[in-house]
């Protein structure tokens, strides 16, 4: 067959879109041409972007489908994955594999055919990789088996950004997903940030659903957001931490993310003391044998401890004796104790408002959670005479804060008269 695919008329894909796709027809060949049918070329609106609908067999996508997409082909940015890390371990990939194995035929798998990296792996995935990882699974017993992909011709950084974003959200994927993917297309300077400041590992990238050993990229960014505000807070304000906003465009992190002097020392040294913390939090209650619960080992990670923490870490620049003390936290304890404290915490409460349900500071994400888990350090290195958490010091904390927070807003409703 001559006429191996078929361009609409009123469209006109350029030459870097055509060379692509007649490169993809000479390496590979899809079901449709095989039995003679031409493929269509499709135009994408949003996006503005030229792709093929086609199937192609389980074997050959084994062979040539590269899990490690990227946004730019270059050293530096080869760690910006676009997809999920694959969870094999999970129920529902087992019930696809086994699927697979029966003959399943998927359909829809989001690829780009590219080139310029990795070139033994030049289909690209932006989307269907574990629908992808149970056809390689099976190969050896299914890979006749033919499966449907769209695949895309000569995309740029930010049709990729896109693509893939719509693609795993069709798929429900968590949140911190697509905040990885919108920092990835931010620029690499946060996550340069934490691996010199130890949050992250060399080479490696922001987690993509809570982790017990790397922060996500909503959990870096809440640091840093309360850091400033912290520094930012005169002395007699009422200090409320707050959250980066997750699956969407954060605009006053956004704003002050321009601003940011990514060498800062002081901002250096509060990421390197927040990773030593949970680092100690965490290898403690795990080896002890009371009380050594998962949420209990990852607290520091919890978002009302990040933070809290760091809008004290921010607050506390001001005076250096105040800073050493919250730096010191975990050195003022020895095992089986945890800098946190996190059982103390668990069981403060206070008594005749808070529910039964209340699971104790740090486990919620509301204002007044953050608030009273902020109060928690102001107290410990302002007030407290023994400067650890214990849980009469968390219950002060929280009458602390509500009292507060009780005269704003009677100093509120007094300039009303």
């Amino acid at each position: 067959m001559d006429k191996k695919y078929v361009i609409p008329s009123g469209l006109k894909p350029g030459k870097e879109v055509i060379e692509k796709v007649e490169g993809f027809l000479k390496k590979f060949k899809p079901l449709e041409i095989e039995n003679n049918s031409p493929l269509l070329l499709y135009f994408d609106e949003k996006s503005k972007a030229y792709y093929f609908i086609c199937h192609i067999d389980g074997a050959t996508l084994s062979e040539n489908c590269d899990y490690e997409a990227t946004l730019d082909p270059d050293d530096e940015d080869e760690i910006y994955k676009l997809n999920r890390d694959i969870t094999e371990d999970q129920a529902a990939f087992k019930f696809m594999e086994k699927d697979a194995l029966g003959g399943r035929s998927f359909e829809d798998m989001v690829i780009e055919y590219d080139t310029s990296y990795y070139l033994k792996k030049a289909l690209k995935i932006y989307g269907g990789q574990h629908r992808l990882k149970a056809i390689e699974n099976v190969r050896k017993e299914k890979g006749h088996i033919y499966h449907g992909i769209r695949v895309y011709f000569g995309l740029l950084r930010d049709q990729k950004v896109e693509i893939a974003r719509v693609n795993n959200t069709s798929i429900a994927v968590p949140n911190d997903l697509l905040d990885r993917m919108q920092e990835q297309l931010l620029g690499p300077q946060l996550r340069d940030w934490c691996h010199s400041a130890g949050l992250l590992e060399p080479g490696d990238d922001f987690a993509d659903r809570k982790n017990p050993d790397k922060p996500t990229a909503r959990i870096v960014r809440t640091l840093f957001l309360n850091f400033h505000k912290g520094i930012l807070a005169n002395n007699d304000t009422f200090h409320q931490p707050i959250l980066c906003k997750s699956g969407g465009r954060d605009e006053e992190y956004l704003k002050l993310r321009e601003k940011i002097n990514w060498s800062d020392k002081a901002m250096l040294q509060m990421g390197k003391q927040f990773m030593r913390l949970h680092k100690l939090q965490k290898e403690i209650v795990s080896q002890r044998n009371k009380d050594n619960f998962a949420e209990f080992a990852r607290k520091t990670m919890s978002l009302s401890v990040v933070a809290s923490w760091a809008y004290a870490a921010g607050f506390f620049q001001r005076n250096a004796d105040y800073l050493k003390i919250l730096y010191s936290l975990p050195d003022i304890v020895a095992p089986p104790e945890d800098p946190l404290n996190a059982k103390a915490l668990s069981e403060a409460r206070l008594k005749g408002t808070d529910p039964d349900t209340y699971r104790g500071l740090g486990t919620r994400n509301s204002s007044e959670e953050l608030g009273r888990m902020l109060e928690v350090f102001l107290v410990l290195v302002t007030k407290a005479s023994k400067k650890k958490i214990t849980k009469d010091l968390a219950n002060a904390a929280i009458q602390s804060y509500e009292a507060k927070k009780a005269n704003l807003r009677a100093e509120k409703v007094l300039k009303k008269i």
